[in-house]
Order: C-alpha cells, then sequence, then structure tokens
C-alpha cells in the first residue's frame, strides 16, 4: 500500500554512491576502466526504482535517481549538491557497500556532504558487521554525532520506509536490520543500467546475487555474521527472465557473487533454466561462480553448471596447511582431495581460480614460498591464484577474539584491504609478510606458469584466462590488489586524503609525468610478454592441425578393423593398407612441424622486431639517420603489422570464442 508523503516535498533525489579507499599516499584509487561493478550498487539501484515505479511514497512524489561508483567516477560533492539542488526538494546520499578499507574515504565524504546541507547515509560491511559482533564502536557513534545516519544489515524489506523517514524529516541516528534477514525469493534483482557497465573493461557483464549467506563457520570471514548461515535465494524464473532480458541489451557474461552457490538450495533450478535459455533460445550467455570445496561431490553440480554456460569457477582454498585450516574453522576443505576437485572442473571445461590467504600463524616466507606455493603450482594446478594477506576485518570471529585478546591490530582502517599487514605476525616480520606476498603473485604469474596454465587449459576457456593474466599483470604494475584496480589509475591533486600535504601544480604535474611514462613503459612490455605468451601456446591450436590428428586416428581405426581379419594370403592389400596409414601420419608430423615453425619464426620475428627498433630509434635519437635502411625499415613494419594483427585479432574475437568455441 503506497506510504503517505510530506506534501511539501514532491521531488526527492537519492544520490547512490559507492566509494573507494585511499592508496598509501592518501589519492583516492580511480581508474579510466573498471574491472569489477559493484553488486551492492546494482542492488540498491533495483530497490529505488521499484519504489519508484510501484509509487511506494505517493501518487505526488517524484524520485529521481543517480548512480556513482568511485573507482570509475569522479565524486565532486559541491558540484552534486548544486545539481541536486536546481532539480529536487530533498536530497539523500546514500554511501553504499562500505567495506572496512573504504570506511575512511566514506566518511570523509559523508562529512562533506552533510556539510553541504544533505541527508546522509552511511552502509555496507563494516558497520554491519562491526555492530553484529562487537555493538556501537567509537568512529560509527563519531559519525553519528555529526548527523550522518548509519545503516546495519539488509534493506530490502525497509528501504521504502526508510526514504519515507527522509521525506518527513524523521530520519533516524541508526537503522539496525542484522537481525531482521529478508527473504529474497520475490525481491527486485540488481540493476545495472547500461552507462554504468560502459565504464568497466567488460562492458557486457553484469552481476546478481542469487543468493546471500553461507552455512561454514570461517572465523576470517564476515558474511556470515552480516548475511547470516542461512541460504536466503532468489526466484529462478526472475534470475532467467532478468538474463532473457539484459541479453537484449547486450548483457553476455555474469559474476554470481554469492559466497556459495553450491549450497543454494534452488541451484539445480536456477541451472536448468539457464541450460534452457541456452539450448532452446540461444542465448549463449557465460558466467562465473563461487563454491566451496566440497561442490564437485554434489550430484551433477559440475555437469549443469557446464551446461548452463559457467566458464569459470571461484574456490576458497585458503591454505594447504592442514593446522591453519583448523585454526579457521574451515573444516570442510581437504588438502588431499584439492587435486581431484581441480580435475574435475578442468574435465568439465571450468577454468578454475583458487583464493589463498597468507599469514595464518603457521606460516612463514619459507613455509609459503618454497613449499605451499610449489606444490599449488605443480601439483594442484589451479588456472588462477588470487593472493591475500590476513587481515583481522571487524564483523569477523577472529577480530573479535584478537581484540578481546588484546592483539595489537592497526587503527587505520585504510590498510583492512588484505594486502598491507594490519596486525603483527608471530613469525614473520612486517616486511617478510609483505614480502612472501609479493613473491607469491610474481612467481605463480611468471611467464613459465603462465605458459603451462594456458598449455594445459581448455580451448573453451584459453581467452577467458589469457585475459585475466593481463587483468592481474597490469594490477601488479599498478601495485594494487586485482579486485580493486583497473586500467589507468587516475589522480587528482586535490582529491587527497586529510592530513597528506596538497601538492603544487608543478610538483604535481612532474610526479604524474614520471607516473605515467613508467606506465606505458610496462604497458608495452607487458603487451610484448602476453604476445609471446600466446605465439607459444595458441598456434599449436590451429584447426589444421586438429583437422589433421584426427583425421589419421579416424584412419587408423579404420586400418585396424581392416586389418584384423586378414591373413597372409592378403598380405598386399595388407601392405597397401599400411602405406596408406604411414602417408597419413607424415600428414600429421607436416603440419604439427609447420605449425612449430610458425611458433618459432613469430617468436624469433618478436625478438628481432624489439631489438631493430630499439636500435633503429637509437640512431634517429643520435642523428644518426643516413645509418637508417629504408628497405629494412619498410620490412620489419610489414612484419610487426602482421603480428601485431594476428595477436589483436584473435584477442577481439575472443569474446565470441568463449561463448561458442568457435573463432569466426
Amino acid at each position: 500500500m503506497p506510504l503517505a508523503a510530506s506534501p511539501r516535498v514532491t521531488t526527492l533525489r537519492v544520490v547512490l554512491i559507492k566509494p573507494s579507499k585511499y592508496d598509501d599516499e592518501g589519492y583516492v584509487i580511480t581508474h579510466w576502466k573498471g574491472t569489477l561493478p559493484s553488486n551492492t550498487l546494482a542492488a540498491l539501484m533495483g530497490l529505488t526504482q521499484r519504489v519508484k515505479q510501484e509509487r511506494l511514497l505517493g501518487d505526488g512524489v517524484d524520485i529521481q535517481i543517480e548512480m556513482w561508483d568511485e573507482t570509475v567516477h569522479h565524486i565532486r560533492p559541491e558540484r552534486i549538491m548544486r545539481r541536486a539542488r536546481r532539480a529536487a526538494d530533498k536530497t539523500l546520499i546514500c554511501l553504499v557497500g562500505v567495506q572496512t578499507n573504504q570506511f575512511p574515504r566514506a566518511s570523509d565524504l559523508a562529512r562533506r556532504f552533510r556539510a553541504l546541507g544533505a541527508e546522509v547515509m552511511l552502509g555496507g560491511f563494516h558497520t554491519s558487521g562491526s555492530h553484529a559482533m562487537l555493538g556501537m564502536q567509537p568512529e560509527m557513534q563519531a559519525l553519528i554525532d555529526e548527523g550522518i545516519t548509519l545503516i546495519c544489515g539488509e534493506v530490502e524489506e525497509h528501504w521504502h520506509e526508510m526514504l519515507r523517514d527522509v521525506l518527513r524529516g524523521e530520519t533516524k541516528p541508526m537503522y539496525d536490520f542484522v537481525d531482521d534477514k529478508p527473504d529474497l525469493f520475490e525481491k527486485p534483482i540488481p540493476m545495472m543500467p547500461r552507462a554504468y557497465r560502459r565504464r568497466f573493461t567488460f562492458r557486457h557483464m553484469a552481476t546478481v546475487d542469487t543468493s546471500r549467506g553461507c552455512p561454514f563457520n570461517c572465523s576470517f570471514c564476515t558474511i556470515i555474521n552480516v548475511q547470516g548461515r542461512k541460504m536466503r535465494w532468489r526466484s529462478p524464473e526472475k534470475i532467467a527472465a532478468t538474463v532473457r532480458e539484459r541479453w537484449a541489451q547486450g548483457v553476455t557474461h555474469y559474476f554470481f557473487v554469492d559466497d556459495n552457490l553450491a549450497r543454494n538450495r534452488v541451484w539445480e533450478e536456477i541451472f536448468d533454466r539457464l541450460i534452457a535459455l541456452r539450448e532452446q533460445e540461444g542465448i549463449e550467455l557465460t558466467f562465473m561462480m563461487q563454491v566451496d570445496l566440497l561442490s564437485h561431490t554434489i550430484p551433477n553440480f559440475v555437469e549443469k553448471a557446464r551446461r548452463a554456460g559457467c566458464t569459470q569457477v571461484f574456490l576458497g582454498m585458503e591454505s594447504l596447511n592442514p593446522a591453519n585450516l583448523a585454526d579457521s574453522g574451515k573444516r570442510q576443505n581437504n588438502i588431499d582431495d584439492y587435486r581431484v576437485l581441480i580435475d574435475t572442473y578442468r574435465r568439465h571445461e571450468i577454468a578454475t581460480h583458487c583464493g589463498y590467504i597468507i599469514g595464518f600463524d603457521g606460516d612463514s616466507y619459507e613455509s609459503v614460498i618454497h613449499h605451499d606455493l610449489e606444490r599449488l603450482m605443480h601439483e594442484i594446478q589451479p588456472d588462477q591464484a588470487s593472493f591475500f594477506m590476513m587481515t583481522p576485518l571487524p564483523g569477523s570471529a577472529d577480530h573479535k577474539r584478537w581484540k578481546g585478546e588484546g592483539r595489537q591490530m592497526s587503527e587505520d582502517f585504510n590498510e583492512y584491504d588484505s594486502f598491507h599487514a594490519a596486525m603483527p605476525h608471530p613469525r614473520m616480520t612486517a616486511d617478510e609478510w609483505t614480502r612472501a606476498y609479493q613473491d607469491a603473485w610474481r612467481i605463480f604469474y611468471s611467464f613459465d606458469n603462465m605458459r603451462a596454465i594456458l598449455s594445459r587449459t581448455k580451448d573453451r576457456n584459453y581467452f577467458n584466462v589469457m585475459k585475466n593474466f593481463i587483468w592481474y599483470r597490469n594490477a601488479m604494475i599498478e601495485g594494487e590488489h586485482p579486485m580493486i584496480t583497473g586500467f589507468f589509475r587516475r589522480k587528482r591533486r586535490l582529491d587527497r586524503r586529510p592530513g597528506f600535504e596538497i601538492e603544487s601544480r608543478w610538483a604535481f604535474f612532474k610526479r604524474r609525468t614520471r607516473e605515467i611514462s613508467h606506465l606505458m613503459r610496462e604497458w608495452l612490455r607487458l603487451y610484448w610478454e602476453m604476445q609471446e605468451l600466446w605465439l607459444a601456446t595458441w598456434p599449436q591450436r590451429d584447426h589444421r592441425v586438429q583437422l589433421a590428428r584426427q583425421y589419421v586416428v579416424r584412419w587408423a581405426d579404420i586400418g585396424r578393423n581392416l586389418l584384423r581379419p586378414l591373413r597372409w594370403p592378403h598380405i598386399p592389400a595388407q601392405m597397401s593398407l599400411r602405406f596408406g596409414l604411414l602417408g597419413r601420419r607424415r600428414l600429421l608430423a607436416q603440419g604439427q612441424e609447420a605449425m612449430a615453425l610458425v611458433r618459432r619464426r613469430a617468436r624469433i620475428s618478436r625478438r628481432m622486431l624489439n631489438l631493430y627498433w630499439r636500435r633503429t630509434l637509437r640512431r634517429f635519437g643520435h642523428l644518426q639517420w643516413h645509418r637508417i635502411d629504408v628497405g629494412e625499415t619498410i620490412v620489419n613494419a610489414w612484419r610487426e603489422m602482421k603480428i601485431n594483427l594476428w595477436f589483436l585479432a584473435h584477442i577481439v574475437k575472443s569474446k565470441r570464442f568463449d561463448m561458442t568455441g568457435e573463432m569466426g
């Protein structure tokens, strides 16, 4: 039933903002192109759109919605408020999905908006987890004292009531819904407008949480204390309808952000509907999901995930030390089954991506780098790995226990991002711990290991894995974790954390010039490395070699069936067939040798071209133009164009290949 609204207010402007975080130098982390859109932002967008469409605030109230993600947008509070005052009677600023490492930046934005006269709400995992496990905390009370409203828990059941309070001027200092978990079955699906998706590298990707909660009890996790251990799920019919609708809008890939899709009770119905979309309606969607390490034991789960379009699965492996797993309460992980798990998914052409935590009490630099990492790469063999430093996240059982024990933890929440040492470690110094984390990334994503991974990767996932390699190696150049890194970092001189000096224009210009020059050089090296990696692993998959191999195998089977009944009287026929098969085997060998020659020539050409261009540029810079051979330059330019067009054409076509397995 529509709720009555204040007759004095006719327009409410709801500004949804996903804050970013500060880097170590105090600058806000923002990129030209992002990589992971915010599902929380999309969920609030869907909820607000529903309130508007169903007129839940009354017929006389118009709702205008803005959607900002600071990882890809420049947030200017003064400009937002000027525009809002012209267009609306009242403005609500909502800082959503605020994680612990984003809390300092979110607090600064909240204070700036509040000083400009806006109603401000702030919510997310930090406020929800802290309040659920520890009650009211000083940093939260400080915001309340400044007139900023805090939100704890999920708002699906109460969002329209909260907007009504804003209209009536009756906003509460705090809304606590942690113990009031909503039923998601008929709630609006997260909404991701096309204009927002265009801000990201993979603009054809969207996110959906098909369920929330997790039945397990990992001590480092905040999800179970915010979203609960009882699984709640969305309607499979609504999910399928949303996928069908967004397919027409260009969305072809999904990241199902559920903490554990395998424990969703209606997973099979969801997969069945996605299979029907793919096989009956020709909607060739793909998706990535997160599951536990027992998911491969669920009957039909992996098989149906493959048919439904799953191309990649994220697995919380966490550690290869049994003592670490026991201490963290992750008893469902059995290290002896890791290889079986990986092989099961690989057999069904699903790439595996494992999460690995460095910094359990039983870890040391030697145990992580010289034992666990070697075993991970050479025995377990996942296709990708993401490394994290153990972090005492507020809202986790670990944080509550360590706080009760008086264990020292960083007072700067900006460091609670899983790649800073936010607390002392019993067996490593902060420098050793950080070095172990950085070396794990460097070793796992070395050229040799990436080549080994791509060599055993199924064709269906080849370009999917390679694009993630490019993403992760770019993050290593940026010096940030891939989960918060996009492409081409933007920095603004005045957007600096309070307490850091604002640089002069000239000093800032010199800094950015050095940083951008370094980035361009590293990108060029990365491009050449990925090109060489592709040349070393892809041409062997050329369809001509595959057809030749199938041709020989087929004729070998025919020959064996014909030769088996033949006896000595039929020696001429027998010899004729054997010579025929021998010729076809030579055909295969020649095809493989030809492709090997292509790879060798390509790699040699790449090295020779790089050497030639460096020598030519050096001569040009020294004004030795007479030593530059114009003919050789033209020939090498032609070779450069051929190699690069060959490589770029495959990357561009990889989207279709990921969906259909055909390069086209």
